[in-house]
């Protein structure tokens, strides 16, 4: 049964702290990298596209790494 604070994979996505677990949170940087994959098909690669791309690839790596902190708490 899912608790209160866990939310869903919309949620997940949305926060800016890391999701509940590891799978859940390697299901975002997956669905991340395929959104980004996908505009970048459509869109072409500029450089405001890749300096994103790039932002939103630390970001996510330190939602990770945060992730890794509190994962291995519980």
């Amino acid at each position: 049964m899912r608790q209160p604070d866990e939310g869903n994979l919309f949620t997940d996505m949305m926060e800016l702290g890391p999701a509940p677990t590891m799978a859940r949170e390697i299901v975002v940087i997956v669905i991340t990298l395929a959104v980004f994959g996908v505009v970048f098909a459509l869109v072409g690669s500029p450089l405001p596209m890749i300096i994103v791309a790039a932002l939103a690839a630390v970001f996510m790596a330190g939602r990770f790494v945060l992730g890794l902190r509190e994962w291995s708490k519980r």
